[in-house]
């Protein structure tokens, strides 16, 4: 019998590599988006299939629908300004009918806006051509509608148009207009926008981050925000060169 002692593994134990927070909170984000989408479908399903006139929970369906919208789309935000800022994903710029673009976001919105009695409408050249990123560029687009939602009284117009070596894509309504707080012109190259210190919001942020993602020789894109919008409502937009 022998006395030998026996082998014992002295191999240390694997190290769990420490997943980056950042990361956990981007594949999160991207996860409670996905969940929320469906969410926001089977609401359009539903209030779709209510007749206003006889459901008298429309009006509370709607105001879910609408604050459900309203994460959606600060989700999106944040999860395209993580990609930019690693270096994850920039702008996929390829060429889009302007006024087909804008059809698709006045319809996106339809079954939100109707039953509140606001008319959406899109005034653009037929066969209007820009060089943008769609997703990004929707992402913009929406979160000002349904802004707009919130403040216009009964109108929101999508607007497109050529200008001094940009396509301008704009968003009315005809509410009290931007407080003096939101009023910014970043035409300049002077963005102001200041994300850490929360001074304009997230939405302004990612809007002029998609806006200054895209440029063309010397041009860069940047948004502006005014109350020249219909009867001195609201009037964002977005200069993409």
């Amino acid at each position: 019998m022998s006395d030998a002692a026996p082998s014992v593994n002295k191999t240390a134990p694997a190290k769990t590599e420490a997943l980056d927070f950042s990361t956990v909170i981007a594949s999160s984000v991207h996860d409670m988006k996905n969940s929320l989408s469906m969410l926001l479908c089977t609401l359009d399903e539903i209030t779709t299939e209510c007749d206003p006139a006889t459901c008298p929970v429309t009006e509370k369906f709607l105001q879910v629908q609408y604050e459900g919208q309203r994460v959606n789309n600060h989700l999106i935000q944040l999860l395209a300004i993580y990609k930019m800022g690693n270096a994850q994903c920039g702008a996929n710029i390829t060429e889009q009918y302007v006024d087909d673009f804008l059809e698709e976001c006045a319809l996106q919105y339809e079954a939100l806006l109707t039953p509140k009695g606001i008319a959406i409408e899109t005034d653009c050249e037929a066969g209007l051509v820009g060089y943008f990123d769609r997703e990004l560029v929707s992402g913009v687009v929406n979160n000002v509608i349904n802004n707009a939602y919130r403040y216009s009284k009964d109108r929101i117009r999508l607007s497109g148009r050529r200008e001094d070596g940009y396509v301008v894509i704009a968003v009315e309504d005809n509410g009290g207009g931007y407080p003096p707080a939101m009023l910014c012109d970043y035409s300049q190259g002077t963005s102001g926008v200041s994300f850490s210190s929360g001074s304009t919001g997230l939405g302004l942020y990612f809007s002029s981050l998609v806006a200054s993602s895209h440029k063309n020789r010397d041009l860069t894109g940047y948004i502006r925000c005014s109350n020249d919008g219909m009867d001195g409502g609201g009037c964002f937009s977005i200069h993409l060169p």
